[in-house]
């Protein structure tokens, strides 16, 4: 299935939520609510929700993702995630990332990553050989776990008015180390149909580049990624680390087979709509 390759991408960018861990985020921070659809031909396939709240110093954060339609009959899928950690304006540190996934078969898979001394350490069960496609401590450095790495990229930890969606993030999930990079393109003007979004965003382009771990099986060993793009919108939050949220409102990318698109259905700050935007 082409998803898979392009849900490694919007994992990281929008994640996948459980339970999250409590009294991280005090009742003032703020909390991000965002649903996603997922398609591919046009054809919706599945949805993602991200369910955070990041401020204050700390962030906590759950995500949902799950295929359905007639997709589901051939391929059940369902992931959910959640972390906590500390942020602040330019940097983001990660304490324990937590997620569970359950294939067409049914098998229910649990990755956790704890940040909590010199080297993320992470348990697996059932357990997985960590030797056969081995991440060394020099590569895990600097790296945070997927649900972070969203939150980073929401938070604008790596934007600036040269980078817009920020630099990137590295990311180490407990299997694999990569990294996602973003190149701005430039400002447009984006009109979504389902009347979330109408107003200006940033596009730019997505790179992915695995470093090492377990490799994408629906990558063929030589052959490129197609290119992938997303479209941000700054969306005013006075208590987030920056001052705003930086929401992806579209990713796409264009497969020999077909399109694959993310669309943003809705979206809550503190519960409501922000201007110009619906929940």
């Amino acid at each position: 299935m082409p998803e898979g390759r392009f849900r490694r991408i919007l994992f990281a960018l929008l994640g996948v939520g459980a339970i999250a861990h409590p009294g991280v985020a005090n009742a003032q921070t703020p909390r991000l609510e965002a649903a996603y659809s997922v398609a591919f031909w046009g054809i919706s396939f599945g949805h993602t929700n991200y369910d955070g709240k990041i401020g204050d110093g700390a962030y906590s954060a759950k995500m949902h993702f799950e295929t359905s339609g007639i997709v589901s009959v051939f391929w059940n899928s369902k992931i959910d995630a959640t972390v906590d950690g500390h942020i602040a304006a330019h940097s983001i540190s990660p304490s324990l990332y937590d997620s569970y996934s359950t294939d067409h078969n049914s098998k229910l898979q649990r990755v956790k990553v704890a940040f909590n001394g010199d080297m993320p350490s992470t348990t697996a069960e059932p357990p997985y050989n960590s030797t056969k496609y081995p991440v060394t401590d020099e590569q895990k450095k600097g790296a945070i776990d997927p649900m972070s790495a969203i939150t980073s990229i929401i938070s604008g930890v790596k934007a600036d008015e040269r980078n817009p969606c920020g630099t990137g993030v590295q990311v180490f999930d407990g299997r694999r180390r990569y990294d996602v990079m973003f190149t701005y393109v430039k400002d447009e003007p984006v009109k979504m149909p389902n009347g979330v979004f109408n107003g200006t965003a940033h596009l730019c382009q997505i790179h992915y580049n695995q470093i090492a771990g377990y490799k994408q099986k629906i990558v063929k060993e030589g052959k490129a990624l197609p290119p992938m793009f997303v479209d941000f919108a700054d969306v005013p939050a006075k208590d987030a680390p920056n001052g705003h949220f930086v929401i992806a409102i579209k990713l796409w990318s264009a497969l020999s087979w077909g399109t694959v698109t993310a669309t943003l259905d809705g979206i809550k700050v503190d519960g409501a709509a922000p201007p110009g935007m619906k929940a």
